[in-house]
């Protein structure tokens, strides 16, 4: 096991880029101290954390049209489109059960980031289990608007990309100057600053929460500069990136299997390809 931190960026079903990447990397048998989930990154990060080698592609692939795992119908019935728990349930032949037992005894820290409500501040829980690290999960990819807001033990929380889309700062605040993180967009993505209806819908829907409407309407600055600081600590060799090459096309909620499997398919191959270099950083 390496004595770096493995940082995963959201991105809903983007997270299959992630998933592929991840994959490869069990393959080698590479483990690393700790491995920081955002969204999307934390749902991956829990099948790698269990070590159930294409469990996250087999979900997002054979089941993505069941409609008690993703529907927006969901929404008119006040539930989360995206139900998770369904991914800690039973489902029958051909289902992978989720492999509690190994995540629960890894040797490696997982760590989950989501957004508090009350201060618009990034948190983070530590090696949930059982219905907490549901609740966790639920708390970090759950997208304002459509979601509701989900009771954990840090509070209220919310999609953790609003105040930490990619935490690898949060990572060297503890100590580990070998950063590997897996984005989801290509290096050179930034977002458009947030429109002026989107701002007004923030403060229309959370206006008790103030410190939330300020951080998620100021969300595009703070993921441009961490993208661009990122940039900057691999280029000076102090962080080791994964990113797309070219601009994903599958969308946050894609029903398109063939593109989920592609999508999968090049995070395999690109984390294939980068091991001999991967383990010669980890290791100089």
């Amino acid at each position: 096991m390496y004595r770096a931190a493995l940082v995963l960026e959201g991105g809903a079903m983007r997270g299959q880029y992630t998933a592929g990447v991840l994959d490869a990397f069990l393959a080698h048998g590479l483990l690393f101290h700790t491995v920081i989930g955002v969204s999307a990154g934390a749902l991956c990060g829990t099948n790698y954390m269990s070590q159930q080698r294409g469990r996250t592609n087999l979900v997002n692939t054979h089941y993505r049209h069941d409609k008690a795992y993703i529907s927006l119908r969901r929404a008119l019935h006040r539930q989360d489109i995206i139900n998770l728990d369904y991914l800690f349930a039973e489902h029958g032949d051909g289902w992978e059960p989720f492999d509690e037992l190994t995540y629960r005894t890894s040797p490696m820290t997982f760590v989950v980031a989501a957004t508090a409500l009350e201060k618009g501040r990034a948190v983070y829980f530590h090696d949930p289990q059982g219905r907490d690290l549901v609740a966790n999960l639920k708390a970090s990819s759950a997208m304002p608007f459509i979601s509701k807001p989900v009771y954990t033990g840090l509070g209220l929380c919310l999609d953790g990309g609003i105040a930490d889309s990619i935490p690898y700062a949060y990572a060297q605040a503890n100590g580990f100057d070998k950063l590997v993180v897996i984005r989801t967009r290509p290096r050179d993505y930034r977002k458009n600053a947030t429109s002026p209806v989107l701002a007004r819908a923030y403060q229309r829907t959370f206006g008790d929460y103030p410190a939330f409407v300020d951080a998620a309407i100021a969300r595009p600055q703070m993921y441009n500069h961490q993208a661009e600081t990122l940039q900057s600590l691999e280029a000076q060799g102090r962080a080791f990136v994964l990113a797309p090459q070219q601009p994903v096309t599958v969308k946050r909620l894609e029903r398109d299997a063939s593109k989920l499997e592609a999508l999968y398919q090049t995070g395999l191959h690109d984390g294939e390809a980068a091991i001999t270099q991967l383990q010669a950083y980890l290791t100089a």
